[in-house]
């Protein structure tokens, strides 16, 4: 919120201009009824009655009428084009909008006005990641740390824009400094433990996750990820324990449930992960991973009609979804359906040329489906891609080929 300069003309109107300014707690319909009332009293010159607009809004955008904001903040930056504050505001509104472009334009404009301002290039670097241009992100930061090189926020977002684009050890980098300028940074500890073990190094990963856990006993994201570097190195019951923690640290986040279905998946004991993949679904009924997870205990439990209706829902919401396609292929084959499972075999490796266990598996079909030629040519393909995979190997000695 911004402060009126002039002088109120009443105690009703100084009460108004509280309200509208913010300096008295309210809410947004009596916030935006006042705003309305000094501006319709026509007792404001600029710059007054652009703060009004631009107070009234931010009051608009907190009651969810984003058009009536950003018309609000239009009023106000043609009455004082150098409004600062309106640009920033305006910028905010159309990122709620997903309108990148136009909060680009607006922060850059404000970047004009203020080009030493580390918060505004730290907001348009937010607009670039929004829009998926990491590139002129981290060019945003780079400029701010130029300006304030103790600057710890922006040497995390940097590093989470490095590991976007697989560039882990300046990931890395960023984090360490981040975690230099501020010490108790929980998310800087639990980021580079992502890092860490991306490149395979879980004991760091692991030591990064502990000291998050020392910061943040509560931090459910640091028992996650630390539970999934245990599922990593098959050591299922401390995964477990530490996905038990992360649900009851953040009980609505599904990834919890979802990790802890895939370590019982893992110990053999179908039920329990069944029931945990049934409630990450609940929470999240759009997650096509979740779905194609849960299809495969119903696939590995002979409910191939089940396993089905989940590898379908997944391939709907995520129509480049390789692994689906590869799980429902083995599902119809399991069931003889060969003809579908071919369809999706061949949908699989076509995503996925060099995966050894498509091209295999649509050797399998082949066959099944009397194409020798076709079976042992798919086949020799998988063993070429892992000489150590024994499926197409076994294979191709029951054809009678060496």
């Amino acid at each position: 919120m911004q402060f009126l300069i002039a002088t109120p003309l009443s105690a009703q109107k100084s009460l108004d201009e509280q309200r509208c300014t913010g300096q008295q707690s309210t809410n947004p319909a009596v916030q935006i009824s006042a705003c309305t009332a000094l501006i319709d009293s026509r007792r404001y010159a600029k710059p007054n009655l652009s703060i009004l607009y631009s107070n009234r809004g931010i009051a608009y955008g907190k009651a969810g009428d984003i058009d009536r904001a950003i018309a609000d903040f239009d009023t106000a930056i043609r009455i004082t084009p150098t409004h600062l504050r309106a640009y920033l505001n305006r910028a905010s509104a159309y990122l709620a909008k997903r309108e990148f472009d136009r909060a680009i334009a607006d922060l850059t404009q404000a970047l004009r006005l203020d080009p030493r301002s580390t918060a505004v290039l730290m907001s348009r670097a937010g607009a670039f990641e929004a829009k998926g241009d990491l590139d002129h992100a981290i060019a945003d930061y780079e400029q701010a740390l130029k300006l304030d090189p103790n600057l710890a926020s922006a040497y995390f977002n940097r590093g989470m824009d490095y590991r976007r684009r697989g560039q882990t050890d300046r990931a890395i980098a960023d984090y360490d400094q981040a975690i230099r300028l501020n010490p108790k940074d929980v998310a800087a500890y639990n980021n580079r433990g992502i890092a860490l073990a991306e490149k395979g190094d879980y004991d760091r990963a692991v030591a990064d996750y502990d000291q998050a856990l020392k910061l943040d006993s509560n931090f459910a994201l640091a028992y996650l990820n630390r539970g999934l570097v245990w599922h990593k190195r098959k050591d299922y019951d401390r995964a477990i324990a530490d996905f038990d923690m992360a649900i009851k640290a953040a009980p609505d986040n599904a990834a919890g449930f979802n990790a802890r279905g895939a370590s019982f998946d893992a110990k053999d004991d179908p039920d329990r992960a069944m029931a945990d993949f049934d409630k990450a679904i609940a929470l999240e009924p759009g997650n096509a991973t979740f779905l194609d997870n849960r299809g495969n205990i119903w696939r590995n439990k002979g409910r191939f009609d089940r396993a089905v209706q989940d590898y379908d829902r997944a391939i709907e919401l995520s129509p480049d979804f390789a692994l689906a396609y590869y799980n429902r292929a083995q599902a119809h084959y399991l069931a003889g359906r060969f003809k579908q499972a071919l369809s999706d075999a061949q949908k699989a490796a076509s995503f996925n040329a060099k995966s050894a266990s498509a091209v295999s598996l649509r050797g399998l079909i082949q066959e099944k489906l009397g194409a020798r030629d076709a079976a042992i040519a798919d086949l020799k393909r998988a063993v070429a891609l892992d000489p150590n995979f024994q499926q197409p190997v076994e294979a191709l000695r029951r054809l009678g080929v060496e």
